[in-house]
C-alpha cells in the first residue's frame, strides 16, 4: 500500500490548486452495509480508499465510491458506486462481481472485480449484451486498484501542470 499512500499524500498537496471533493467519514459500518448490498467483501486498497476518502473528485478525475449528500447534491448518485453498479445491474446485466468506480465518459466502465483475490480494475462497455448475456470485460486496466489510483491521479497532475 506504499504507492497508495504516496498517491494519497500528492492529492492532498495539490489540493489548493485541483478541486478537490470528498467524504472522509465512512466507517467500516458504513462499508459492511455496502458490502451487504452488493454482495461482495471489498479487499485491499479500495477499501482504503474509501475509509479515507469516500469517493473522490480531484480535478476532472471522479472516483465512484460512498459520497455524502451534503457535498454533492446536484450528483451524489454520480460518484455513487453502489447505486451506479446496482443501477447497471438491472439495466445491461452487470456481472455482479464487478463494482462501478469510474465511468470513462465514452461508454467505457471502469469496474473492480470483486472475485480476485486482488480485485484488478476492468474494463466492459455501458451497453445491453445479446442474449442478456453479462457485457464481456474489454480489458484489465490494472492489476489492482493502488495502480489505477496512482496512474490516473498522476495523469491528473501532469495534465494540470502542463496546461500551465
Amino acid at each position: 500500500m506504499q504507492k497508495y499512500e504516496l498517491t494519497k499524500k500528492q492529492i492532498f498537496e495539490y489540493a489548493d490548486t485541483l478541486e478537490l471533493a470528498f467524504f472522509d467519514d465512512v466507517t467500516p459500518e458504513l462499508i459492511a452495509a455496502f458490502e451487504k448490498t452488493i454482495g461482495f467483501e471489498i479487499k485491499g486498497s479500495y477499501k482504503q480508499f474509501l475509509l479515507d476518502f469516500g469517493f473522490l473528485s480531484f480535478g476532472s478525475l471522479e472516483i465512484f465510491g460512498i459520497p455524502h449528500k451534503e457535498i454533492l447534491k446536484q450528483n451524489e448518485d454520480d460518484t455513487n458506486a453502489l447505486t451506479q453498479t446496482l443501477a447497471s445491474r438491472k439495466e445491461i446485466n452487470l456481472s455482479e462481481n464487478l463494482l462501478i468506480i469510474y465511468n470513462f465518459g465514452n461508454g467505457e466502465l471502469y469496474c473492480l472485480d470483486l472475485s480476485e483475490a486482488v480485485p484488478k480494475v476492468v474494463v466492459i462497455w455501458d451497453a445491453e449484451a445479446e442474449n442478456n448475456a453479462h457485457p464481456p470485460i474489454t480489458e484489465v486496466i490494472a492489476d489492482s486498484f493502488e495502480d489505477f489510483f496512482e496512474e490516473y491521479v498522476n495523469a491528473e497532475i501532469t495534465d494540470f501542470e502542463e496546461e500551465e
